[in-house]
């Protein structure tokens, strides 16, 4: 029954309302921005409330300071967060994410490396940067952040830059909405300084591998008569 009601609560309001950065329709010139989606009302039935207040009751924040940067991370587990998380991770989402972004083959890491929930208050900012590109613990490439807000807050802006440091992107981390942004290695992006109040996000990160196999096979049966691995049903799908 719980897998019912995470289906339910995430990601059931995400095609109400929605703004796009990229518009594939547009000549292929501009596909240097990339892709990236914007989503009001992201959890259901007030999902993104039980997260919030499960969120002001966590005691162990880790500060990260980093090139003028600084907000508080968590990297463990609670109830709402792993009830979140548990979703992302599914099939279904995980196929969702492909299908918004036109992106195949994407799969997660369950250790969640980098990834968490994170809180910025009054004066918190993070300086844009390019993110990591590579999970050496699944030996595979970056390829989306999902990213999930609630609170309020004032400032606290989520912005993107082109190649020449030019804004082309920037928008209010409005409570339960949430960003799906392919990774790139030339736009970077940061977040302008709070104001006031509570900037909580939870960071979802989706990973894709370019790897080859020169000799791609099936399941394989030993034939003792000639003495060799042999495959019973040549014109199977290699993976099965």
């Amino acid at each position: 029954m719980i897998w019912k009601n995470i289906q339910e609560n995430v990601c059931g309001g995400a095609e109400e309302q929605r703004d796009f950065l990229y518009d594939k329709s547009k000549k292929m010139e501009n596909i240097m921005i990339g892709n990236m989606k914007y989503y009001n009302n992201f959890l259901k039935d007030n999902l993104d409330l039980l997260l919030q207040s499960e969120l002001k009751t966590i005691k162990d924040w880790k500060s990260f300071n980093r090139n003028n940067s600084h907000m508080l991370e968590y990297y463990d587990g609670s109830r709402f967060i792993n009830r979140i998380r548990q979703y992302l991770h599914s099939k279904e989402c995980i196929e969702w994410v492909e299908n918004e972004l036109g992106v195949e083959g994407l799969v997660v890491d369950v250790q969640g490396t980098g990834e968490g929930a994170s809180l910025m208050k009054q004066d918190d900012m993070l300086d844009a940067h390019i993110d990591f590109n590579w999970n050496n613990r699944i030996k595979m490439h970056r390829a989306v952040n999902l990213l999930i807000y609630v609170g309020e807050c004032q400032g606290g802006d989520f912005y993107v830059l082109d190649p020449d440091q030019n804004e082309i992107f920037c928008k209010e981390p409005k409570h339960n909405s949430a960003i799906l942004i392919e990774h790139s290695e030339t736009i970077s992006h940061g977040v302008k300084p709070v104001i006031e109040g509570e900037r909580y996000a939870i960071r979802q990160f989706y990973y894709k591998s370019d790897a080859t196999c020169d000799k791609p096979h099936q399941s394989l049966y030993w034939y003792n008569p000639e003495k060799k691995w042999y495959n019973p049903e040549k014109q199977m799908p290699t993976n099965s």
